[in-house]
């Protein structure tokens, strides 16, 4: 076996033997011409990823993941198996990035979302604002008139 071919043998048996970690994380994911689509990050290495998603892709299809922790990654399809699909990522990822991205600091899908405190839309705000600006002056003016009318 050549030196060369000894070397891309190593490469590829390296990184199939990597552990793969399970994230079980939301993602996006986009593919040129057609909106993103919200899907899930099911387990992940510097190599790789496997997502599952309703939206139907293609082998050989590139797309962009974008991955809490770690940013928007360009990978390419290497099988899919129903609604599950691997991928391999056209650049390694950083050092420290699978680490990143199964931190706390991202949403996992089995917490539910934190609600959100109601806020008032500008137009809502400056409304509401000019009533309590026009309420005053509208009871002097009632008051005036009636003293006025008497």
């Amino acid at each position: 076996m050549s030196l060369q071919a000894r070397i891309i043998e190593e490469e590829f048996v390296g990184r199939r033997d990597e552990d793969r970690v399970s994230v079980g994380r939301a993602c996006v994911l986009r593919v040129a011409g057609r909106p993103p689509v919200h899907s899930a990050l099911l387990d992940l290495t510097r190599h790789g990823c496997r997502i599952r998603t309703g939206h139907p892709l293609a082998v050989g299809e590139s797309v962009l993941l974008g991955l809490a922790g770690v940013g928007t990654v360009e990978a390419t399809v290497m099988w899919g198996e129903g609604t599950q699909y691997g991928c391999e990522f056209m650049t390694t990822l950083r050092s420290g990035a699978v680490s990143d991205a199964t931190r706390g600091n991202v949403v996992s899908f089995d917490v539910a979302p934190v609600a959100q405190p109601f806020k008032w839309s500008p137009r809502q705000r400056l409304l509401t604002l000019a009533i309590y600006a026009a309420t005053p002056w509208l009871a002097i003016m009632a008051a005036v008139h009636l003293f006025r009318a008497h």
